[in-house]
């Protein structure tokens, strides 16, 4: 009787992030870049920033706990932390009042800044190890240095929530500045309002309503790092928003032209403030996985801005998302020619380049960013999933644990390191790491499927089971928790279940392998042969690589008498695996058919070796040493498949066969015994052997 095996539950794919390393530079203020318009004209501009707006006395204050941060320099000048802090306090004040949020100092920690030319990416990385452990909503980083590879005086990592200033000893601009980068951590865009805090220059003093608007909506954001600052609702009306000011921008110009002559004005000031509205537009546009808006979007920002690497990168993340990944790597390659050491676009390049499994460019993409960039944890995870993808285990190894080392929260590099030991079949450490993702990110739904295999491996079918209906409760769009499902439920024998998950897995990733080997092992179970051969050689054809898929094909094609393909497949899974019993055993029924009796006694005598205790092989063996009438042979193993198996189905042939060899034997009694017990066992022993027997006895 062939033995059939199915694949073992697949470890679950490498996470990688997903859209940008920095993900919105949300602006910058420049001081001194820009010079004041002409006043009438901003006198003018100012009346399309008045929407209808009412303040709301009514909202609960908002306590928003503020991490300081500072370099020695800042450090090494007299009361310069306190005139931070007054600014800062003063700056809350006017957010209380006009959008109930305030800012609350949870004092003051290093950041050592002593090496030159440091860029956005690695001072975030920086602040990240500076503040961990420390449970702040909002970091604000000051430097006194001068050298910093910006030409900002103040920045904002919007989703990071992250504010970085240089430090000047004037507190009217200390305050505009703090005031100005809070703005962006709240959603705020630049305006070419000259009387606005959110113009470009930086000259104004107040928010205009449009921007006032915008951070009242934002009053409720996330200071997550894993989230979207806003919800879904909240969305929706910043983005009307940011339509508002762009038709505003664009009235605006017009009208600049007509007052051309009336002043020399203030040339690509709009250009600008536009831009910046399309690229969050577009951020907001990936958000909702509308990749093609957001391509247009950012389309639109390099027509009014052609060098704009921000929104180059961030058209080229439009583009991977979209599935046009190849357009991705082409335009990372434009962005690297322009600026080579433009780490973001490195690191997103390493993105595309793994998706389409050019490993060995992904992996030298990722080592230029460590080299640009040694504290970014996210390009030693990934270059550690090329390594993992390789079946370069140890390497893989060193590098989730690097990334651990600089982030030790980071969730998806414990879960792959739990892939790593499960691969070792390490299961104690595998769980370990599993549960330590979970307890990170309990939304994982890598580590939930790794633990879900690690279940199934220790016999609990049913526990497996249950993780994997908990990932598929939180994406019902994953084809492979529908795969692993479908696997645990074949272990309880449910297989209309299991073809119904894995078809939902194919229904949902087309080309999944491994997938149309789970279906066409079900179809095999509910004897629809030609359709298990279709869907066995489907897996194939999709490169699908294990023995079980050869030696289930096996057995299909025993089951339709196709003696030479049986053959075939039995060759091959022997190939793919020397020591597969069940291969041996499925090639010796196939030669047997074929009257290749010595070959297939040899196979079958291998398969034995590899599993003695297999009363399938046993039996067959015994038939095929019939067949050859090597009967003492054959009635050895005829008992010891009784001994192994004393209670099944089959066991009355086998008493029938036996009653046979004793009756050629001349042992009439033990004949006559065996044949009474295949009669019990409901076999229909034959007529003329009975009657024989009688006569021998009388």
């Amino acid at each position: 009787m062939p033995v059939l095996r199915i694949t073992e539950a697949s470890p679950g794919t490498l996470v990688k992030l997903r859209g940008r390393l920095r993900l919105i530079l949300a602006g910058g203020l420049c001081l001194l870049a820009l010079a004041a318009g002409p006043e009438t004209l901003a006198a003018k501009s100012r009346t399309f920033f008045r929407p209808d707006l009412s303040r709301d006395s009514s909202r609960e204050t908002r306590e928003i706990k503020v991490q300081l941060l500072a370099d020695s320099y800042l450090f090494g000048l007299p009361g310069a932390t306190g005139q931070i802090e007054s600014a800062l306090r003063e700056v809350s004040a006017e957010f209380k009042r006009l959008f109930a949020l305030t800012f609350v100092p949870d004092g003051w920690a290093i950041w050592e800044s002593d090496q030159g030319g440091r860029n956005v990416q690695e001072l975030a990385e920086e602040f990240r190890t500076a503040t961990k452990g420390r449970g702040a909503d909002l970091v604000l980083a000051v430097t006194a240095r001068s050298d910093l590879q910006t030409d900002y005086s103040g920045l904002a990592l919007f989703k990071a929530s992250m504010i970085i200033i240089v430090y000047t000893p004037d507190q009217a601009s200390l305050k505009k500045l703090i005031k100005h980068e809070l703005g962006h951590v709240f959603g705020a865009v630049h305006v070419p309002d000259q009387g606005s805090i959110m113009s470009c220059s930086g000259e104004g003093h107040n928010f205009d309503a449009a921007n006032e608007n915008i951070i009242r909506l934002g009053h409720e954001r996330s200071f997550e790092p894993v989230a979207f600052p806003f919800s879904p609702e909240i969305q929706a009306r910043i983005e009307g928003s940011y339509l508002k000011i762009r038709e505003n921008i664009i009235q605006l110009k017009e009208i600049k032209l007509l007052f051309s002559a009336s002043g020399p004005g203030q040339p690509g000031q709009e250009t600008k403030c536009l831009s910046d509205v399309f690229l969050m537009l577009a951020q907001l546009e990936l958000e909702k996985n509308n990749y093609g808006q957001a391509s247009d979007f950012c389309g639109e920002a390099l027509l009014l801005n052609p060098g704009d690497l921000e929104a180059m990168n961030l058209q080229a993340i439009s583009f991977r998302q979209a599935g046009r990944t190849q357009e991705a790597v082409n335009l990372y390659r434009i962005i690297l020619e322009i600026k080579p050491d433009f780490s973001e676009a490195l690191y997103n390049l390493g993105v595309a380049l793994s998706e389409l499994n050019r490993l060995a460019e992904a992996e030298k993409a990722y080592r230029q960013v460590i080299k640009l960039n040694p504290r970014l944890a996210q390009a030693y995870h990934n270059l550690g999933d090329v390594y993992f993808r390789q079946g370069r285990l140890a390497e893989a190894e060193q590098q989730f644990l690097k990334a651990i080392e600089l982030w030790p929260s980071y969730a998806s590099a414990y879960s792959n390191l739990g892939e790593i030991y499960w691969r070792r079949k390490d299961r104690t450490k595998a769980r370990e790491y599993a549960e330590k993702a979970l307890s990170l990110q309990p939304e994982s739904t890598q580590a939930r499927n790794l633990l879900g295999n690690l279940l199934r491996d220790s016999g609990k079918p049913a526990e497996a089971l249950n993780e994997y209906q908990k990932i598929l409760a939180k994406e019902p769009e994953s084809a492979r928790a529908y795969y692993n499902l479908g696997v645990s439920l074949t272990d309880l024998g449910q297989w209309s279940e299991a073809r119904q998950a894995f078809e939902q897995a194919i229904k949902i990733e087309a080309k999944m392998a491994e997938a149309y080997g789970g279906l066409g092992l079900c179809c095999l179970q509910q004897g629809d042969l030609e359709q298990a051969i279709k869907f066995l050689l489907i897996a194939r054809q999709l490169g699908f690589k294990d023995p079980a898929l050869s030696l289930n094909l096996s057995y299909a094609y025993l089951n339709i008498n196709d003696w030479p393909k049986a053959e075939e497949e039995a060759r091959r899974a022997i190939a793919e695996q020397p020591d597969l019993a069940p291969g041996y055993n499925n090639l010796g029924l196939a030669l047997a058919q074929q009257n290749k009796l010595e070959e297939a006694r040899m196979r079958l005598e291998e398969a034995l070796k590899l599993d003695p205790q297999e009363v399938g092989t046993v039996l067959n063996l015994a038939m095929v040493e019939l067949s050859l009438k090597n009967e003492e042979r054959a009635l050895d193993l005829f008992l010891k498949a009784l001994v192994l198996n004393p209670g099944d189905s089959q066991n009355g042939l086998i008493y029938n066969n036996i009653a046979v060899i004793y009756f050629h034997q001349e042992k009439y009694e033990l004949s006559w015994g065996f044949a009474q017990k295949a009669l019990q066992a409901g076999f229909k022993v034959d007529n003329n052997l009975l009657e024989a027997l009688v006569k021998k006895l009388k």
